[in-house]
């Protein structure tokens, strides 16, 4: 199977998501990869500490915000 794109991401984290993103509408095509699950996981307030924190700036929250 051959697969053909102008972009492609590896990464479907928030950094590839976010180029994703601000590549839709650009008339590329494009293509996101990713080794994780394709499930998601739901938050449950009962596990345990995950330490991961993220913070967006006013700018990053523009661009998510489109």
């Amino acid at each position: 199977m051959e697969t053909r794109a102008d972009v492609l991401i590896v990464g479907a984290g928030m950094v590839g998501s976010a180029l994703a993103l601000a590549l839709q509408g650009s008339g590329l095509d494009v293509l996101v990869v990713d080794g994780g699950p394709l499930s998601v996981k739901p938050f449950d307030p009962q596990s345990t500490f995950e330490p991961r924190v993220s913070a967006l700036s006013a700018a990053s929250q523009r661009i998510l915000q489109r």
